[in-house]
């Protein structure tokens, strides 16, 4: 029990269900980064043409950085420091991150539709200058977190603690890739790899492995075993990442990159225990749909990364390629909403066994995710490059980002009355779960 010396008057730390503001925020810049896309296929196409390399990586890392992010941060923020028992997300930092990453989308999704090269720069410049000073502005609570990494037996490892440590590099190097990219070719391709094929697949399997492994207490991967996962795939993801360059200077074949494409997420998959899943789905266990769902996607982002890279599906310029179309749509999408969704109901208290499944959303985005791999072996057997993603596909994942925007419109501004700043089961790390993380007797 708590001695006398504690203070009564202590409230919970404010950052628990934090991850509702970030919520907001990425629903609305979601809104806008589509806004911008759409506008991009429509008037903007002869810009986008003109100016395609540079609108492509602001656009991209308006994606990853912007939205995407917040939902990480939103996480980050809400379950973190409940984790590891400790203080360090100050909700003026909270304040700071959301005002820079909300304007630098802003500013990207400005320069993007100013339609004039000059504005371009400038707003695109400041835009990704904005988000990855956001990204850095974490570091402080990071290195809380890094520091505190031992203080109990988590069973997610480095998964939980390592990436934050990592977000500040990550903002260095994408904001000095912007700004020398006329003078280094082939930076930005670097920049973006970084995000999307190392940092972002790092960054989702850690929230698969938070599910699975600490939300549902199913041990798929031993918590004696994190380390050494994690440190493989690590490793394995940057090989891949710069066996591109190395390729493209004759270093390696293309065959010997083309595998190196594939093995992380073949890696990664085997070690998620696909068939243990299963087993445990088929006992009755509750988890997350969208979250499990997206493991199965996995073997398809390698495998499809293998075929591109070695010429036998080819997608113009003006496209995003398959597997990272996959990895956003078939993976990240899930992860994320999943992952907040269980989150949120854990606020509510809502018991596990009678939690509603958005089968809508579910059903949308894996029938979408379907017919662009469908679309991709099609592909494969004619031999044509193609020029645009199935619009049926496409049509579905709008009709599922719809549905998950009607949702937290709901959950955020009318079911909120059955919400408690704490959620259920996460409680069990702190030591005075009354007053909060990071608490300490006087």
């Amino acid at each position: 029990m708590v001695g006398m010396s504690v203070s009564t008057n202590r409230k919970p730390h404010w950052a628990a269900g934090s991850y509702i503001d970030l919520v907001i925020a990425a629903v609305v810049m979601q809104i806008l980064f589509f806004v911008a896309t759409f506008w991009v296929g429509t008037s903007g196409a002869g810009f986008y043409n003109d100016n395609l390399r540079e609108v492509q990586y602001a656009l991209r890392i308006q994606l990853a950085l912007g939205w995407m992010m917040c939902i990480i941060a939103g996480i980050g923020f809400s379950i973190l420091p409940l984790i590891y028992d400790v203080q360090g997300f100050e909700k003026s930092l909270m304040r700071v991150y959301v005002g820079m990453n909300v304007t630098g989308q802003i500013a990207i999704a400005a320069a993007i539709m100013s339609n004039d090269s000059s504005l371009f720069t400038s707003f695109a410049t400041v835009g990704i200058t904005l988000l990855c000073a956001s990204i850095i502005s974490l570091l402080s609570p990071s290195m809380t977190i890094f520091r505190s990494k031992s203080s109990n037996g988590d069973t997610v490892g480095p998964f939980s603690y390592a990436l934050g440590a990592f977000l500040p590099l990550l903002g260095l190097i994408t904001t000095l890739s912007w700004i020398l990219r006329n003078e280094h070719s082939g930076i930005l391709d670097f920049s973006e790899g970084l995000v999307f094929d190392f940092f972002m697949p790092l960054a989702l399997t850690a929230l698969i492995i938070s599910h699975i492994n600490r939300r549902l207490e199913w041990e798929i991967i031993d918590s004696k075993n994190t380390s050494k996962v994690f440190a493989i795939y690590a490793v394995l993801l940057l090989l891949a990442l710069i066996s591109k360059p190395l390729h493209e200077r004759g270093d390696v074949s293309v065959r010997l990159t083309a595998v190196l494409q594939f093995l992380p997420y073949f890696y990664i998959f085997i070690m998620l225990k696909p068939l243990t899943i299963v087993s445990k789905i088929s006992q009755g266990n509750p988890y997350n749909k969208m979250v499990i769902s997206s493991i199965f996607w996995l073997p398809f982002i390698g495998t499809a990364a293998y075929y591109e890279t070695m010429g036998y599906v080819e997608t113009t310029d003006a496209m995003m390629s398959y597997y990272r179309w996959i990895l956003i749509f078939g993976v990240a999408f899930q992860v994320l909403w999943g992952f907040t969704s269980y989150l949120h109901h854990d606020h509510k208290k809502t018991p596990m066994q009678t939690r509603k499944t958005q089968w809508f959303t579910l059903s949308a985005i894996n029938l979408g995710t379907i017919i662009t791999i469908f679309a991709f072996f099609s592909n494969y057997s004619q031999g044509d490059a193609i020029e645009t993603y199935p619009r049926v596909g496409i049509a579905l994942y709008g009709l599922a980002y719809f549905s998950i925007l009607v949702y937290w419109i709901k959950e955020t501004f009318v079911c909120l009355y059955t919400w408690h700043k704490i959620p259920m089961f996460y409680d069990k790390y702190l030591a005075y779960p009354e007053q909060g993380s990071g608490f300490k007797e006087d």
